[in-house]
């Protein structure tokens, strides 16, 4: 679905920089030998100008080919570049489409995200929602890096691939401190049981609940996770494909949030 372009490049891509420089220092001596053996030939020489003359010309084809040849290899690693920096700027939309879709999720007023689930389940009480998730800060620093990417296009490969990184950091971020870790701490049995017994009885955050809420509370948590997996799963694939494609090894995993 999100295979990239130009993957017959990948390896052109992945090549070694040091086999350029090694070529050039083959090719620079080749051409120091040939030319001392010629000037030791045509100082040896001066009774056959005709022969001498034939070894100037040798000479001259020599060092034209091997300063062609690299004209040539430049040219073909320009090539290459472009073709990477082509490659990114197009790839930037579908960087672009998967930075909206988590926006999607940071936004502190649908509630059908996770963490304003939780919040409204809580009765909208700061106090108890901080018991299950910390200070909601992605909210206001998603935007900026959001606005960013839509002003800043990715002009090469490496600004791309810094984003991509960068997008994934700010996902996984989330992911741990306001969907991992909160559904661990409400499996936790650490939740009085309302109307249990006179000693009250420890369960999950769901069984904490009053009765008439529970199963709505649960499907409500539920259709909030499945939702965010599908988002990780797209993503780790984008990511995995940008690594096949470019030829490096971005960060793909993510923690995957267990149901309840």
């Amino acid at each position: 679905m999100y295979r990239m372009p130009l993957p017959t490049l990948k390896e052109q891509w992945t090549k070694p920089p040091s086999s350029t420089v090694q070529a050039g220092i083959q090719t620079t001596a080749t051409i120091v030998v040939a030319l001392a053996a010629v000037f030791a030939v045509i100082v040896q020489s001066k009774d056959n100008p005709k022969f001498a003359g034939a070894l100037v010309v040798l000479a001259l084809a020599v060092v034209g080919w091997a300063f062609g040849s690299r004209v040539i290899v430049s040219f073909q690693i320009r090539g290459v570049r472009t073709a990477r920096d082509k490659a990114a700027r197009a790839q930037h939309s579908e960087l672009l489409r998967f930075a909206k879709r988590f926006a999607q999720f940071t936004s502190a007023t649908d509630c059908t995200n996770i963490r304003p689930s939780i919040f409204s389940l809580c009765g909208n009480n700061v106090e108890k929602c901080a018991e299950l998730c910390p200070p909601d800060y992605m909210k206001d620093l998603f935007p900026l890096f959001l606005q960013h990417l839509e002003a800043h296009p990715s002009d090469n490969v490496s600004q791309f691939l810094l984003a991509a990184q960068e997008l994934k950091g700010l996902v996984a971020s989330y992911n741990r401190y306001y969907v991992t870790e909160p559904f661990e701490r409400m499996r936790m049995k650490r939740w009085a049981i309302p109307n249990s017994s006179l000693v009250p009885e420890l369960g999950s955050w769901i069984a904490s609940l009053p009765l008439a809420h529970q199963d709505n509370a649960g499907r409500q948590i539920e259709d909030s996770r499945e939702r965010w997996v599908r988002f990780l799963d797209d993503m780790r694939q984008w990511l995995e494909e940008v690594n096949e494609s470019f030829g490096v090894k971005l960060p793909v995993w993510f923690d995957r949030p267990q149901k309840l």
